[in-house]
């Protein structure tokens, strides 16, 4: 395992900082479930920070024990609180780096009763998908960022900008001026965030619609959890809530990317879309892909497409419940799939033939 400091900022404390890690990942298979590689600990903003890469997985409770990587950022120092962005990219077999997760900005704290030391992603990347598209020669290279946001000898408080103050405004108790009914739960919002955000929120509160003239207005075909979800990345920029622990569900993701299209928050969407292709799976492929289909998320299908047409992907998507749906609701798609089998393995006989010519 190698780590590798790309490039920083700061003559004095250094406040932000790239790395670089580099794991041969033959050698982690005897790794379980739960135990970690750490990276040698650096310096950033006055703090110690260290990687943790768990090869099976963090969690042994979860439906998805063994099948995904996690990995998480810790910080070693001793502090109430630290804000820190931060963001991974993973470089595919080219050097490209295809898979891109954050920035997002979170509170880091060594105190028992605020935060958690580690935060990062539980269900980062498949291990399927992660040998196929993104080990070349068995060497995996994930390079993260950090910028630190909060000042160790907390002399002065970063809070008050922008963000922090639409956020507040949210939070408060007083100067709503719309109510939303869902699953029979009542949320406050203000209608000019909403109509700042969204074209379809715009056209609804301030147009000839009927939403305009009323103060309480009832959505339908969404949960609850998926509509605070999208009002939270209106006012934040990000769906996610600080206090998770863990990421939102695959299904809450799918549900988001729906209303992210309904709502035409093109952003989100595109989050959305990120997410569900970092977390693809054989139990997910097909529904995502037929998500993509009705929302016309190219780049998705595509990526759908090509986990899905893989010989040993394939077969066992072909005896699932949801292929058989597939076949009968969206034949295109099946068309589609069988087309992309068929030019992947005429590619490969294409190789062969230059290999032995």
């Amino acid at each position: 395992m190698n780590l590798r400091n790309l490039e920083s900022c700061s003559p004095a404390i250094i406040n932000s900082s790239t790395h670089q890690i580099e794991f041969n990942y033959s050698k982690l298979k005897h790794v379980a479930v739960g135990q970690y590689i750490s990276s040698p600990p650096f310096c950033v903003g006055g703090y110690d920070w260290a990687l943790k890469f768990y090869p099976h997985g963090s969690n042994s409770d979860t439906e998805k024990e063994g099948t995904h990587v996690s990995i998480f950022l810790k910080l070693l120092s001793e502090a109430k609180e630290v804000d820190a962005e931060f963001s991974f990219k993973v470089p595919d077999k080219t050097g490209k780096p295809t898979f891109v997760f954050g920035p997002i900005v979170r509170t880091f704290s060594s105190h028992p009763d605020d935060g958690c030391r580690s935060l990062g992603y539980r269900d980062f990347i498949s291990m399927d998908k992660l040998e196929a598209h993104f080990c070349k020669e068995r060497i995996l290279v994930i390079s993260f960022s950090i910028r630190v946001l909060s000042s160790p000898s907390e002399i002065y408080d970063c809070s008050g900008g922008l963000c922090d103050d639409i956020k507040k405004l949210w939070e408060g108790e007083d100067s709503f001026d719309v109510t939303f009914e869902v699953e029979g739960e009542k949320i406050n919002a203000h209608r000019f965030m909403l109509a700042a955000r969204s074209p379809v929120f715009k056209a609804e509160l301030y147009g000839s619609m009927e939403e305009a003239k009323s103060s309480c207005i009832k959505i339908h075909d969404m949960k609850f959890k998926v509509f605070m979800c999208l009002l939270r990345f209106i006012y934040t920029d990000d769906y996610e809530d600080r206090a998770f622990k863990c990421h939102p569900s695959d299904k809450l993701v799918q549900d988001l990317f729906v209303a992210a299209d309904r709502y035409a928050l093109e952003k989100l969407k595109v989050q959305c879309q990120q997410r569900l292709w970092v977390s693809i799976s054989i139990d997910t492929v097909l529904t995502t892909l037929i998500l993509a289909e009705r929302h016309s998320s190219a780049w998705l299908k595509e990526k759908c497409l090509e986990f899905a047409s893989k010989s040993e992907n394939l077969t066992q998507l072909s005896v699932t419940e949801e292929y058989v749906q597939m076949m009968q609701s969206f034949p295109s798609l099946l068309v589609e799939l069988r087309q992309k089998v068929k030019d992947s393995s005429d590619s490969m006989n294409v190789r062969k033939k230059q290999r032995t010519s």
